[in-house]
């Protein structure tokens, strides 16, 4: 994994060297490996490397045999041999053993179409010095970041934010339509930016930029799940599920998993410990929480024993909230998602041992293993009549009860009911604890992808906004900037584009049985790893957030702290002064940690980047 980021002038002005030196270096904790720069004109691409493959041969950017198109990419392209040969045999000339020379090799061959041959993840730009273009792309679950800012004058990218506010053409301004939908869901959704003007690539789109114009085009996006229900083939998806972890293991680097105890992890682990490509069994890593109601620690340590792995655990405390400072260096924008503390402290361990770490993000997503699917199930099933009668109901009782909440949460619409879930505040707690500009009307919701889904059953409907939505924006988004954050790369083999195109055939028999998500995933790791092992209530990846805030104040201190910054002793972003007030008791019943985490997030960060 690396860090890339470039300027295209796109009036002709040549491109500051030494600008492009400190976007570059900006970057140095995803490549601490090396860097390399091209400048060409009025046009510079800059590379900060993590060396995985082609060790000392594949520093970037990276041309093809004629010097005609260069590259700067982040990720890894594990199909890179058998594209190689291909283009071999095309009369094309490798001077490297990197998965990056296929990128520019493979434009040269095939235009904008090879970025539907690679298997990989990725994010790249490449220049076409011939037709002076630039074909810019994502990979298709959104692994791998790449934001943007596209004016008439520039067209500048990089892989974080952070380089690109430290060009002179980017202003920096709050966007307040990304921050409200922050204050809803906990991430700023793709394609916005938490800073006015700058943009993200949205997975499994390509953009094509010339001098005159910026064009979005989309190359891949989850079909139909579900919709072409197959017979139960799970020979078929055993070798599936094996071959995606086997490629994923291609590593000159030292290379681990993480195991927290769940299924999808004990599957990669699983997978690795019987594996012919690693000559000695892997090691795992966990984090684990003093709080037993939270700590997965045991179990994680008993499936590691069992397929005799080497495993290190390390423990997250209430200590580690003061890590919220360093959490909004690494991440540039607000992000709410307080599982972020034990990810970074997992990829910090991790890193002493391995460079390459496998992960089982994905699995929830593609094999319904969520609760809130269970949720969805049983709303679908409610009648017209009963929703109308809770409508009735939930009118007679104070919004403040708790019973009315859920009497009015079951009388929406199932869109409706699967973006409530997602919420980290009900509307009138956040319109009482910042002020009416963050409290705005935004054409974006989860709603309405909701209603998009090309899927018929709600569960379905639910997996497909999960990975155009909540997967990329959250999840990986948490990984990547933990990771990256210590020169950790993390590789997610359940989100293999080829198997996950397979299981979208799976029906919800398959992987939804019994009212319990991960069927389908459950039957296999049964023939590894004793059903006594994982089969047990879903914990996630949770963090005992609501305690660490409550024990001893901690939720006034760290909002005293910031405060104290401001001469008035008031916030600077515009969260109320009483909003800490109106979260200590929990209105309405509901755990409102979440949503007074994603306020301190989110003064911290403007005291950070606008005071």
């Amino acid at each position: 994994m690396c860090g890339i980021t470039g300027i295209f002038n796109r009036r002709g002005d040549k491109v500051d060297a030494n600008l492009l030196d400190r976007m570059t270096d900006r970057l140095e904790h995803r490549g601490p490996d090396g860097r390399g720069t091209h400048v060409f004109e009025n046009v510079g691409l800059g590379h900060r490397r993590l060396s995985i493959i082609g060790l000392s041969d594949g520093a970037q950017p990276m041309s093809n045999e004629d010097r005609s198109v260069w590259v700067t990419y982040n990720g890894e392209i594990y199909n890179y041999i058998s594209l190689r040969e291909e283009l071999q045999a095309l009369g094309h000339i490798f001077k490297s053993k990197s998965d990056t020379e296929v990128i520019v090799h493979g434009y040269a061959a095939w235009g904008t179409k090879i970025i539907e041959k690679l298997r990989g993840i990725f994010a790249f730009v490449v220049f076409d010095q011939v037709k002076r273009q630039f074909f810019v792309g994502r990979d298709r679950l959104g692994v791998k970041p790449l934001y943007y800012v596209a004016t008439p004058e520039h067209f500048l990218f990089a892989s974080e934010p952070k380089a690109l506010l430290l060009h002179p053409a980017v202003p920096r301004h709050p966007n307040l339509d990304a921050l409200s939908l922050y204050l809803r869901y906990g991430y700023v959704p793709a394609p916005m930016c938490a800073f006015e003007g700058l943009k993200q690539l949205e997975p499994g789109r390509f953009l094509i930029v010339t001098e005159d114009e910026v064009t979005e085009n989309i190359y891949w996006r989850p079909g139909s799940i579900g919709g072409n229900i197959r017979q139960h083939d799970y020979g078929r998806l055993d070798e599936l599920i094996t071959e995606s972890i086997d490629v994923e293991l291609m590593s000159e680097v030292p290379l681990g998993a993480f195991l927290s105890g769940g299924i999808d992890s004990s599957i990669v682990a699983a997978a690795m410990a019987r594996s012919s490509r690693l000559d000695a069994a892997p090691r795992t890593f966990c984090v684990g929480f003093p709080e037993p109601k939270y700590d997965e620690s045991r179990y994680a340590e008993a499936i590691a024993n069992y397929l005799e792995l080497s495993h290190s655990v390390d423990t997250v405390t209430i200590s580690e909230l003061d890590i919220l400072g360093r959490l909004v260096d690494v991440y540039d924008e607000p992000f709410a998602d307080s599982s972020a503390i034990p990810t970074f402290f997992l990829c910090e361990m991790a890193k002493k041992y391995v460079t390459v770490a496998l992960s089982g993000d994905g699995g929830d997503e593609v094999f319904a293993g969520y609760r809130r699917y269970k949720k969805l199930d049983g709303a679908s099933q409610m009648s017209a009549a009963t929703r109308n009668m809770m409508v009735k109901l939930a009118d007679l009782y104070p919004r403040t009860i708790r019973g009315q909440r859920r009497l009015r949460k079951y009388a929406s619409s199932i869109a409706q009911q699967y973006e409530n879930d997602l919420c980290i505040f009900p509307e009138y707690v956040l319109s009482s604890v910042v002020e009416p500009e963050l409290c705005r009307e935004v054409d974006w919701s989860l709603a309405a992808h909701f209603e998009q889904a090309p899927c018929e059953n709600p569960i379905a409907k639910a997996q497909w906004c999960d990975l155009m939505t909540y997967l990329p924006n959250d999840i990986l988004t948490k990984v990547d900037r933990a990771s990256m954050a210590n020169g950790l790369e993390v590789r997610v083999p359940l989100l293999d584009h080829e198997l996950l195109e397979w299981s979208f055939g799976l029906g919800l028999s398959q992987t939804f049985a019994q009212g319990r998500g991960k069927w389908a995933l459950k039957e296999h790791l049964a023939q590894f790893v004793p059903q006594s092992l994982f089969d047990r209530p879903k914990m996630g990846f949770g963090v005992p957030l609501e305690y660490w805030l409550t024990k001893n104040g901690g939720l006034t201190q760290i909002a005293a702290s910031l405060r104290a910054n401001h001469p008035k002793g008031a916030f600077y972003s515009p969260i109320r002064p009483e909003a800490v007030d109106v979260l200590l008791p929990r209105a309405g019943g509901w755990d409102l940690s979440a949503g007074a985490w994603s306020l301190l997030f989110l003064e911290a960060w403007w005291q950070k980047n606008f005071v």
